[in-house]
């Protein structure tokens, strides 16, 4: 289509003499040509200063079909005029755009994107394939084994609520408030099913266009906020701010604006009414509840460990809680009981962040001098448990910490991930017999001890992990999420050994062995619990610890 056609259609569709055939051709042009979509923008942003020059109204109301799968013009109180040609026009396209058009952005982006940045391989980047993100999370049940958490990424699909209150953040931008039990069904950044539940749509100007499907109606939002139910038969739309498009089979359109509603059922007719915010969940009460029940999760987590604290086998209860009122904010406590002042730790570089929920704080790791340095002496045990709850933001190393021991001398462990996101434990030994086994420095070998991978590249989501072992059977096994991932046993175990920990660091290696492969460990991510133990737990245990921190 050449340039002149383009215009001609464009004129023909501002004036209301567009064809169903000329239609077809212009839809036609505007999906396929990313030039002809640019060329709106253009004339969108020529409009709107235009608008500003002008106060003429309008003289003709644009009409469209609001259930055509393309991107096509709705009654926006278009109407030609002198001045109101390319505001027509500006109208039309910021609509169109943002409800069908929209929806190619991130191809289009993608192809650009493609052709400015230097060429890089599947390994080098994570794709984001979701439509959205779940930004809040309030006591929410789901159902089966669905777990979710905040920052998780939502894929198209269904998404079951069972009870409790989520908000769901568009890539769009739109977000939805999900209350109690719901079912909705994510089609993608631009559009999405109600089948059961209560939900509000907060819709900024960047989502104009977003689609809320109901059973007995369809929604097309043109900036607003609005709060749809479903109950079996009955849908029901009730607008809070701006306007929006009702969609009903067998009626026409109707623009809903501010404090109207409009309820539809399969055996009735369409019935206007009064909207009832107080019916509708809304962002201070959302807030409100979730600033709640973090508090009450907090306060509860804390009595619960205080029996942790004081478990008879405990030497290292790390907590990490921050005390805002003091000014120096290095200390990271051990609570174990008895007290051991001396075991206290001291954070170096690590920043304070969010831990698993608001309120509970966490350390955060990034640059190779994050660390927290803690000494727990030389003390000889049979065995140790190790549990930490942690959140990996990358495997940016070779080799990357969890607890490291400075001189990884006779009996000291370490604890790693490494690249391809396994678990692996070691304890280095003074070599004697039985002979073999790998050499690290002079007479020192380890067995190293591997689970399956289990952290992705860029993971981001808290996991609880642990490993126990036996001195007395070099038995080392490791957990993930509360549940046995490895056990392994040593060949060259050796009678009458003992494990220890001097000082060590969380989170990195204070001092590397000489000549050593990748002296460089430190940790990417999070931690906000680190428990010691001076024997290996059972399993049941380690699930109890699992379960504590995660309800």
């Amino acid at each position: 289509m050449n340039d002149l056609r383009f215009t001609e259609l464009v004129s023909a569709w501002l004036d209301g003499s567009l064809s169903e055939t000329e239609s077809a051709e212009l839809q036609t042009a505007l999906e396929n040509s990313a030039d002809r979509r640019s060329d709106f923008v253009d004339v969108c942003g020529l409009d709107a200063d235009l608008r500003l020059m002008s106060d003429v109204p309008c003289q003709h109301e644009m009409q469209a079909n609001a259930c055509n799968d393309r991107p096509v013009v709705h009654s926006l109180a278009i109407r030609a005029c002198k001045w109101g040609l390319l505001a027509a026009t500006s109208a039309v396209l910021l609509f169109a755009i943002g409800y069908g058009i929209g929806r190619d952005r991130n191809s289009d982006a993608t192809q650009h994107l493609a052709m400015s940045e230097p060429a890089s391989t599947p390994q080098d980047e994570t794709v984001e394939s979701g439509c959205a993100v779940l930004s809040r999370v309030v006591d929410a049940k789901f159902p089966g084994d669905t777990q979710y958490e905040e920052g998780d990424s939502l894929q198209p699909g269904q998404f079951k609520l069972l009870s409790g209150a989520v908000q769901i953040d568009f890539f769009s931008g739109a977000t939805m408030l999900i209350d109690d039990a719901a079912n909705v069904n994510l089609i993608s950044s631009w559009e999405a099913e109600c089948a059961h539940g209560k939900i509000t749509m907060r819709v900024p100007p960047p989502a104009i266009g977003f689609r809320l499907n109901l059973p007995e109606m369809k929604i097309v939002d043109l900036g607003t906020e609005f709060a749809v139910e479903v109950d079996g038969d009955d849908s029901s739309l009730h607008v809070f701010e701006g306007e929006v498009e009702a969609h009903v089979p067998g009626s026409q359109m109707q623009v809903i604006r501010e404090g109207s509603s409009l309820k539809k059922s399969t055996d009735s007719s369409v019935v206007a009414g009064v909207s009832t915010p107080a019916n509708f969940p809304s962002v201070e009460e959302f807030e409100r509840r979730r600033e709640e029940y973090y508090q009450q999760k907090t306060k509860q987590w804390r009595e619960a460990m205080n029996k942790v604290r004081s478990h008879e086998r405990i030497i290292g209860c790390y907590q990490f809680r921050r005390w805002p009122d003091k000014k120096w904010d290095r200390l990271v406590n051990n609570f174990a009981i008895p007290k051991r002042r001396y075991s206290h730790g001291s954070a170096v570089g690590a920043r304070w962040v969010e831990g698993r929920w608001p309120g509970k704080p966490a350390l955060e790791f990034k640059s190779p001098g994050d660390r927290v340095r803690i000494n727990l002496k030389r003390t000889k045990y049979q065995g140790l448990t190790m549990a930490a709850w942690i959140r990996v933001d990358g495997l940016d190393r070779k080799y990357n910490a969890l607890l490291m021991s400075d001189g990884y001398e006779d009996g000291e462990p370490h604890w790693q991930i490494d690249q391809s996101g396994r678990l692996m434990f070691s304890v280095s030994y003074d070599r004697s017999s039985p002979p073999g086994g790998r050499t690290d420095n002079g007479n020192r070998q380890s067995k190293v001890f591997y689970s399956p991978p289990l952290f992705g590249a860029s993971d981001r989501r808290w996991h609880h992990v642990a490993v126990t072992f036996d001195a007395r059977t070099s038995e080392a096994v490791q957990y993930f999420d509360g549940k046995e991932v490895s056990r392994e046993g040593s060949d060259h175990h050796h009678e009458g050994r003992s494990v220890t920990f001097g000082t060590c660091e969380i989170g990195n290696w204070g001092l590397p062995l000489e000549g050593v492969p990748f002296p460089i460990r430190n940790l990417n991510g999070r931690v906000d619990e680190f428990l010691i133990y001076q024997e290996p737990l059972s399993g049941d245990e380690i699930a109890a610890l699992y379960e504590l921190g995660s309800q």
